[in-house]
């Protein structure tokens, strides 16, 4: 059904989306990005934005050209803080419904243009979802912006790792427990602590995904963030897709993103479950999940490298089984690390270890230099 509220706020009342405002510099960035996506045809285009959240992108559509714009959210606080604040702003042409097309059918004219952005990694069935929104936007010439995070990333083994350590945290328990973390840890980590599911996709998997919906990939559009002019680093290089509403035969090729830390991820796996099986009290556990977040986030650096982020992550966990005494009772791959990692602080001979000769980059870089913590 259409929202309809019953007052007017420049603020975010929900308190999930505390401190959060719509500003016209960051709707004007969205513009830019949304020309640069679809070009000519978002003039007089109708458009769906399906999990819209606070409605920057369903705003941008309008001020882009686009004629009508049908947002969809299933929070109720979403949708009122939309409603109100596109009506304070001075929008029209914009319906905000509550709903969920997994459980209900919702109306409306078919759409030219299907917005789907961060939403495929948070549905419990993404495929029934694509095909839902397929039938809102039937016309062989209907384009789809998808996209979806990419599996075998850094970025997953930190958010997963996180997220086993300190499971489904309310917000007011994370505004408490985040204290510590910088600022993109602090926002990072309440993206990806706080919901109910996260959805990693390999490339032939989101191919999959697209292709049993009938969506053919026409276009791999550069990401918001380095459409911003931030870079791109591959710790996280998510899947982006602009499709078109036919049969998927002759699709175009989908690869993985390439990754310099493959090795690695073996070996931050194997120190994880140490973590995790050394770990049994609650506010440690925590201070994990909060010190990894911090650490994975603040050692990032401005270029598609990160070994680096890697190699502090691992000596992150090495102190964790160090301060609460699960270095000796490690197992296996595990173990071999920290018998390398001990040589190098006491800058003891090491090429003789068994570690030493793991691909990892961690371990060329455990061998070549004599480590601090």
């Amino acid at each position: 059904m259409y929202f309809v509220a019953s007052k007017l706020s420049r603020e975010i009342s929900a308190p999930e989306m505390r401190r959060d405002y719509l500003h016209d510099n960051r709707l004007d960035l969205c513009v830019a990005y949304l020309q640069h996506v679809f070009g000519d045809s978002l003039k007089g285009a109708r458009v769906i934005d399906y999990g819209c959240g606070h409605g920057d992108w369903a705003l941008a559509f309008r001020r882009a050209g686009a004629e009508h714009v049908l947002a969809i959210d299933a929070a109720v606080d979403n949708v009122r803080y939309l409603h109100d604040n596109s009506r304070a702003m001075g929008f029209d042409g914009l319906d905000v419904v509550q709903g969920d097309l997994l459980s209900q059918n919702i109306g409306g004219e078919k759409a030219d243009i299907v917005w789907l952005y961060d939403v495929l990694p948070h549905v419990p069935r993404p495929l029934a979802l694509l095909q839902a929104l397929r039938d809102l936007a039937p016309g062989a010439a209907a384009q789809f912006y998808i996209n979806a995070y990419d599996a075998g990333s850094l970025r997953q083994f930190s958010v997963e790792t996180a997220r086993q350590l300190y499971p489904h945290p309310g917000r007011d328990a994370f505004d408490l427990d985040c204290l510590s973390l910088t600022r993109e840890a602090r926002r990072r980590g309440g993206d990806n602590l706080m919901v109910s599911q996260i959805e990693w996709f390999s490339a032939t998997g989101f191919a999959e995904i697209l292709s049993g919906a009938g969506l053919e990939p026409v276009e791999r559009p550069m990401g918001f963030h380095s459409f911003q002019g931030a870079g791109s680093n591959t710790e996280f290089q998510p899947h982006e897709a602009l499709c078109r509403g036919v049969p998927a035969e002759g699709a175009m090729l989908w690869e993985e993103p390439p990754r310099e830390y493959g090795c690695d991820l073996a070996v931050l796996a194997a120190m994880a479950r140490e973590v995790n099986f050394s770990l049994t009290d609650r506010q440690f556990r925590t201070q994990a999940a909060m010190g990894l977040l911090n650490t994975h986030f603040a050692n990032l650096v401005g270029n598609n490298a990160c070994s680096g982020t890697a190699m502090e992550i691992y000596l992150y966990l090495f102190h964790i089984l160090d301060v609460h005494g699960g270095l000796r009772q490690a197992e296996g791959l595990a173990r071999d690390f920290i018998e390398l990692t001990e040589a190098a602080l006491s800058d003891a001979p090491r090429r003789q270890l068994r570690a030493a000769n793991h691909a990892a980059t961690i371990a060329r870089d455990l061998c070549e230099s004599s480590i601090h913590l």
